[in-house]
């Protein structure tokens, strides 16, 4: 077993607007294209009437790189002028984690 290494969480938690035309395409993108990022360990998402997405990350230079990315920072902008009544971001440390069954 593969000693555990603390690692860092991203919320994303968000009530869309009434405008989501674009929307599905754009959060496909940022999911693939964030698979690509250094420093990206996974993903879990979930919407019904708050949406809420968790990435995980290596560090917290890695996290402050996927924000600054271009493409990424058209997506935030989208997301504030069109597809977002509101949301918040957490970044939190991940010191251990138990499972249960097989994990998602």
């Amino acid at each position: 077993m593969k000693p555990f290494k603390p690692y860092f969480a991203v919320i994303f938690t968000s009530k869309q607007s009434q405008t989501i035309e674009g929307y599905d395409k754009m959060a496909r993108h940022m999911e693939a294209l964030a698979k690509e990022q250094p420093g990206f360990l996974g993903l879990e998402s979930a919407r019904n009437h708050v949406g809420i997405t968790v990435s995980y990350w290596e560090s917290l230079e890695a996290i402050k790189m996927w924000k600054e990315h271009s493409e990424h920072i058209i997506a935030q902008k989208y997301g504030r002028s069109k597809w977002y009544d509101s949301y918040c971001v957490r970044i939190c440390k991940v010191e251990r984690e138990y499972a249960f069954g097989s994990t998602l």
